[in-house]
């Protein structure tokens, strides 16, 4: 059984679509993209929608999404824009849109240019900021969304329908938060790239699929070792990585991946949504979550994760990687690269594209690096 749910997982990540959605259409649920963590899914959940996590899985090449993007752009936005011009994302009823970085803040331009479906299109200001003022924006923000999607599509969101979807994710969340904590043992019972794969299934389903799902992931992982004796405990920090085979190119080389601040990572399974006014407290938990380096003034939160996390999954070095062209996440190398000299730990810095290729040359790179750890 252990196997069988780990190659159901593999399959729906490598698919923009999947019977789940094809499911949940079918029972008159519509389909809601959206592009960044900072985005509630409770609220589009609430709605009566499937949140979608948007992404660049399946992409050919960015020929048709160049006439829209300077070469100067990441490949994130370039591939998915790409598969939006190519029809991919025909399948949706609404999208919301982010100022993650200025690179997808773009996307929300050049949908809007292209004509491209769905209709509905919502533009989410996140604040860059955490703290109380930033909160209470964050909120206002929140309140805005749900009036644009309750005037375009006709429905309420009710209170009582947002604490019944922050109760679905706070199970979704406690459940991630399991099988987190089991890649703290010395044997190791899923693989860094497994977890990618089951984030991407499950931020592309209904959420009451995605706690089975995750349910029959934690009952195979109770007797199952993934890692090696001779394997390092590595700890990646990176912004958009889709590919499974990136992933798994590391732990090929000799590591085994125990945690990580990615997109769809370990923020995921963190604290849960509070009591109290549900938008009041589903502010406090998004603004409050593992952040990425687009807050600018959360640097040492997120410093402080990398030292608890090394100390408590026994992180023998840090892989930390940004895609070309992102300026946020070359910024947070260079943090990285002076608390390791600080503090003294090994680390690698990697720049590459997102399906990219250059592979030969990242897995000499990241051979030579495991085995000067070793030494």
């Amino acid at each position: 059984m252990g196997l069988v749910v780990f190659d159901e997982i593999w399959t729906l990540a490598a698919r923009d679509h999947n019977p789940y959605l094809a499911a949940a259409a079918k029972a008159g649920r519509p389909v809601m993209g959206y592009f960044c963590s900072y985005i509630p899914e409770e609220i589009i959940h609430a709605a009566g929608f499937v949140p979608y996590r948007m992404r660049a899985v399946g992409s050919r090449g960015t020929t048709r999404g160049d006439v829209y993007y300077s070469a100067l752009n990441c490949t994130f936005v370039r591939h998915c824009f790409d598969k939006a011009l190519n029809g991919d994302f025909a399948f949706l009823d609404g999208i919301i849109f982010m100022n993650g970085c200025d690179h997808t803040r773009r996307m929300y331009d050049n949908w809007r240019h292209a004509g491209i479906d769905p209709q509905f299109r919502h533009m989410f200001v996140a604040p860059h900021k955490i703290g109380e003022t930033a909160r209470r924006r964050y909120a206002n923000e929140m309140l805005k969304l749900m009036d644009a999607i309750q005037k375009d599509f006709g429905v309420a969101i009710t209170p009582e329908k947002l604490g019944e979807s922050i109760s679905l994710y706070n199970r979704r969340r406690a459940l991630l938060g399991q099988i987190q904590t089991l890649r703290q043992r010395r044997d190791v019972p899923i693989r860094g790239s497994e977890m990618l794969a089951l984030m991407l299934a499950i931020s592309a389903m209904p959420v009451e699929d995605a706690i089975g799902l995750l349910e029959r992931v934690l009952a195979a992982l109770s007797d199952r070792c993934v890692s090696r004796e001779s394997d390092l405990r590595i700890y990646v920090a990176a912004g958009c990585i889709e590919e499974l085979d990136h992933l798994e190119m590391i732990e090929n080389a000799g590591a085994v991946i125990v945690a990580d601040n990615i997109c769809l990572g370990q923020k995921h399974a963190g604290e849960p949504v509070g009591p109290g006014d549900p938008v009041q407290a589903l502010s406090v938990r998004y603004l409050n979550q593992l952040s990425c380096p687009r807050m600018m003034n959360d640097q040492r939160g997120r410093l402080a994760h990398l030292h608890a996390v090394m100390r408590d999954y026994a992180v023998a070095a840090v892989v930390a990687e940004k895609l070309k062209f992102c300026d946020l996440w070359g910024g947070e190398l260079f943090i990285l690269r002076q608390e390791a000299k600080k503090i003294g730990f090994p680390i690698l810095p990697l720049e590459r594209e997102l399906y990219g290729g250059g592979t030969g040359q990242l897995r000499t790179r990241l051979e030579a690096f495991f085995e000067q750890v070793r030494n």
